[in-house]
Order: C-alpha cells, then sequence, then structure tokens
C-alpha cells in the first residue's frame, strides 16, 4: 500500500506535456517532415479548385453580350481560348449575376464545412476527418465537370467548397498536435497555396474548357490516399478520449522515424492522469448517432461562456472576416483585371508564394501581433493608393499599376492571415481547438461569399438596372 501512495505522489506532483515529449523524440524531424507534407499537399488541389471560377466563371468572351437577346459566343474563332460556364448556358444578361452566384455558393458550402468538420474532428478523429474530406474535395470537384446543367453545377461547387473550407480547418490542428511551440510557426506559414495557383494558370492555359479545368484541377488530391496507412492519428487528441495505448503506438512511431529511444510508458501515463485530472478528456465518444453529433454542434459555441477566450475570438473572428473578404476580393477580380487572365492568374501565384513564408521570418523575431499589425498596416496603405488612383479615372491610363498594387496588397494580405491562422491555433486549449478554428473560419468564409458579390457589383453599370432586369 505505501508503495502505490508514492507511486501515485509521484504521478501527481511530475508535470508532464506532450510538448516534453515531442521533444524528447527529435522536435521536428524526419516524421514531423512528412506529417507537414501529408497535411499541407492537399493545399495544391485546394487552391485549384477554390480560385478555378476566376476561369470557368470568366466573361472574356461575353463583353459585347449585354443584354438577354444577345447570346454568349460559344464558338470563338481562335484556338486556345477559354470556355467557361458562361458560355456553356449562356449566362448573360439578366443571367449575368449567376456565374458570380455560383462562386458564393461554393464559399458558403466553405463556411458550414469549417463548421461541422471542426466538429468531425473532435468527434471522430483528425485523420479520419482529414482524409474523409479531401476524398469529398475531390470527388464533388471531379463532378462539377461532368454537370449537366447550373443547378448541379450549383449544388456539386457547394459539397466542394464545403470539403475546402473543411480541410483548412482540420489539417492547421492536425499538423500542430505533432510539433513544438517553435516549430508551430509551420501550420499556416508553410503554404502550397500559390503553387496551386500558378498549376491553375497552366492548366487553364492548356485545358482551357471549363469541364477540363474542373477534372484536372480535382484528381491531384486523391493521392493524398496513399499516405493513409503511415499517417498516425494525433497523440493529443487519442490521449483526450482516454486511449492511452493508441497514443503509446503513435509516440513509438514518431520515435522510429526520428531514429530515438522509445518513451517511458510511465511518462505517457502521467501525461493521461493529468488530461483526466485537469478535465480535459472529450466526453462526444459517449454519445453515438445524430443526437450525439447534434449536441457536438451545439457545443462549439460553448466557448463564449468563458470569459477569458471571448473578447479574443471576437476579435480574431472579425480579423478573419476581413482577411478573407480582401483577399477574394482581389482573387476572384483577376478576372475583371486587363491583360492575359492565365498570365495575371500566374503572376498572382508567383507574387503569393512568399506571402505566406515571410511570415516565418518574422514570428518567433517579432512575435504573431507584432507581425500582423505591420503586414496589415503596408496593406492598408496600398488599398488607400489603389482607391485613390481609381477615384481619380487613372486606372485606365495606368493598368499595370492597378495589377501591381493588387498583387501586393493580396501578398500583404496572404502573410498576414496566414501568420493569424498560426495564432489563432495556438490562442486555445486542445479540446476546443479545432471548435474555435472553425468558429474563426466560418466568419471568415463569410467574407468570401461576399467577395463575389462584390465583384459583381464593381463591374455592373448600375445596382438599380441589374435588379430591373431580373424583375422584368
Amino acid at each position: 500500500m505505501g508503495d502505490q501512495n508514492e507511486e501515485q505522489n509521484a504521478t501527481t506532483k511530475k508535470v508532464v506535456t506532450v510538448e516534453q515529449l515531442l521533444e524528447k523524440l527529435g522536435g521536428f524531424s524526419w516524421f514531423q517532415l512528412w506529417a507537414a507534407v501529408v497535411t499541407i499537399s492537399p493545399e495544391i488541389s485546394a487552391a485549384m479548385i477554390s480560385l478555378s471560377p476566376i476561369l470557368t466563371g470568366s466573361h472574356q468572351f461575353c463583353e459585347n453580350a449585354t443584354s438577354s437577346s444577345i447570346a454568349c459566343d460559344k464558338t470563338p474563332s481562335f484556338p486556345g481560348v477559354l470556355k467557361s460556364v458562361v458560355q456553356e448556358w449562356n449566362l448573360v444578361g439578366s443571367k449575368t449575376w449567376i456565374s458570380d452566384l455560383f462562386t458564393s455558393v461554393q464559399m458558403f458550402g466553405a463556411l458550414f464545412g469549417a463548421l461541422v468538420a471542426g466538429n468531425c474532428a473532435e468527434r471522430y478523429g483528425r485523420k479520419k476527418a482529414h482524409f474523409t474530406l479531401c476524398v469529398l474535395m475531390g470527388t464533388f470537384g471531379f463532378a462539377s465537370g461532368w454537370a449537366p446543367d447550373p443547378y448541379m453545377y450549383c449544388l456539386f461547387r457547394f459539397v466542394t467548397g464545403f470539403a475546402v473550407g473543411g480541410c483548412y480547418v482540420v489539417y492547421l490542428n492536425y499538423l500542430m498536435e505533432f510539433l513544438t511551440p517553435q516549430y508551430r510557426t509551420v501550420c499556416g506559414c508553410v503554404s502550397l497555396w500559390a503553387v496551386g495557383e500558378m498549376l491553375l494558370a497552366l492548366v487553364g492555359y492548356y485545358m482551357p474548357g471549363w469541364r477540363q479545368i474542373n477534372w484536372i484541377t480535382s484528381l491531384p488530391v486523391f493521392t493524398i490516399l496513399l499516405a493513409y496507412p503511415w499517417m498516425p492519428e494525433s497523440p493529443r487528441w487519442l490521449l483526450c478520449q482516454g486511449r492511452t495505448e493508441e497514443a503509446m503506438e503513435v509516440f513509438d512511431q514518431i520515435a522510429r522515424w526520428n531514429n530515438k529511444p522509445s518513451l517511458d510508458p510511465s511518462d505517457i501515463k502521467i501525461l493521461q492522469h493529468q488530461i483526466l485530472q485537469n478535465g480535459e478528456s472529450e466526453d462526444s465518444g459517449n454519445k453515438k448517432g445524430l443526437y450525439g453529433f447534434a449536441s457536438s454542434m451545439c457545443r462549439t459555441f460553448e466557448i463564449f461562456k468563458y470569459q477569458e477566450y471571448r473578447s479574443q475570438l471576437l476579435v480574431l473572428m472579425f480579423s478573419w472576416f476581413a482577411f478573407q473578404l480582401v483577399y477574394y476580393g482581389i482573387s476572384f477580380n483577376m478576372k475583371n483585371l486587363s491583360g492575359d487572365p492565365y498570365l495575371n492568374l500566374l503572376i498572382m501565384g508567383v507574387v503569393g508564394l512568399p506571402g505566406s513564408f515571410s511570415g516565418l521570418l518574422f514570428n518567433n523575431r517579432l512575435g504573431r501581433k507584432t507581425t500582423i499589425i505591420g503586414f496589415v498596416t503596408v496593406s492598408f496603405c496600398l488599398l488607400i493608393a489603389l482607391i485613390t488612383i481609381e477615384e481619380t479615372n487613372l486606372s485606365q491610363q495606368y493598368p499595370i499599376l492597378i495589377l501591381s498594387l493588387c498583387l501586393s496588397v493580396r501578398l500583404c494580405v496572404a502573410a498576414a492571415f496566414a501568420v493569424l491562422s498560426c495564432f489563432t491555433a495556438e490562442s486555445f486549449p486542445t479540446v476546443v481547438r479545432v471548435s474555435s478554428m472553425g468558429i474563426c473560419a466560418l466568419f471568415g468564409n463569410v467574407g468570401g461569399i461576399l467577395a463575389p458579390q462584390f465583384v459583381f457589383i464593381s463591374t455592373s453599370n448600375s445596382i438599380y438596372k441589374h435588379f430591373l432586369s431580373i424583375i422584368t
């Protein structure tokens, strides 16, 4: 009895954290590099799928179709010309708004995906949620190319957006739970999104049909399934679920990949005891079926009851909304800028590539908040310059300047958003981390929903005429 009491006292006195265990296993080594590749690589397809409306919804060859009586040119006179959904279904005149509605519906799906996927990740695990969303993204992105009419196309884009929005929330947390604090800046700041933008430009140039674009941009995501057998579940999530033995197996796998000795099982048991004692374990697994899932959905917003998180969460929610509104507003407006649309898209990817990586240079040196404020300040000044040029009617004389300012603003916003993603995930405890990210992403996607409509309004001669054409 005395030995048991001494063991229990030692267990309660010794403090063990997941970060300490991961540090013993090498910090950032071969396994963490593998986990980063597996979780981040779907961003390439996600970027191509999300931004494909820049090409598939283009009015480039329907500029003269200003009324419902004029049909869009479906047979361009020179090769290599883009054929969009606008040409396919004659979305001109009073139907001009429909192509931008498709994009808003896609972003509306991303809104629901951010919320639902977070609950799925907390209920069923990070691994299952991540790979399931990747399959959904590829399947319905591919199905979009087979859509026989605008209604089915709209439905497929909604589900595709759902998968893209959910995948972004899940992968950030999935990867972060394998990293020690000094390497968590990798989450968000290391991104392949710009690579997807550049590849989208190449796909659109060589395969200029909207159906082919949807097919080709969706196929690469299926390659992620090859990694499924070798990518383990998050040990943090397993410990929160009370599945200690499975967590031990994951730590052993990390030790083998990093060529480090296995952890002392007593340390893992101490950590498990601390998690249970601190009330971090999740009880969502005790409620099965639709009722249990609905209960977990309702509990997503329980974080607002805690004063220490409420104000910070509200600020982060507004930040996500503002960043995505500007980011997607500029992105989806690329189809309306002068010049070659493929070259513009390619340049957008090239300029955007250092955007997210630039956060790595300042994150640990200046801190998350200072880095975000710096990038936001620069983007604000560039936006003021852009508005000034537009209001003085100089945009027609200096189209290159307009393009340069748009891309510069987008770069700064992308850099700030990358740091913000990392900062958001670090700001909340494990048990509510995915849900908090889901709430922030939800409000961010509200900005994504509004962005295409702002683009449409900016290109309309008169909002009144638009609504009048719908009525008549």
